[in-house]
């Protein structure tokens, strides 16, 4: 074990809080769309946009993981990931598991690729390549 792999704890990295990332998500396209995995459902709608938190390191009692760990959910993607929709994440987890993650995982770089167009994330020295 080399010395950075018993130091490194990502459970301690500093979280990000931000107002605007939470703000852009208004009116914005949902990122995720795995309430359309579920025969029958589909998204909720652009209004009903907001920024959710992913289910990754971070999470505990009382506390969110970081904001740049958000990406853009309607309502039924939202209440699927939270657990709100125990139902849907059951379902979603037995049949779709794998489909599932990697709309979460492309939904989060759709969303910070929206942030990014948006101003809200800057990276210094970054190019936008059409």
């Amino acid at each position: 074990m080399n010395e950075f792999s018993r130091i490194y704890r990502p459970e301690m990295l500093p979280k990000i809080r931000s107002d605007a990332i939470m703000e852009a998500a208004e009116g914005a396209p949902c990122t995720f769309r795995i309430a359309s995995f579920i025969p029958g459902r589909k998204c909720a709608g652009n209004d009903t946009t907001v920024g959710c938190h992913l289910p990754i390191w971070g999470k505990g009692t009382s506390t969110k993981v970081t904001d740049m760990a958000v990406g853009f959910g309607c309502r039924a993607c939202h209440d699927i990931i939270d657990g709100v929709d125990r139902e849907a994440l059951r379902y979603l987890e037995k049949y779709y598991g794998a489909a599932m993650l990697e709309r979460l995982l492309k939904g989060l770089t759709e969303t910070h690729a929206l942030l990014i167009q948006k101003g809200v994330i800057v990276i210094p020295d970054g190019e936008i390549i059409a």
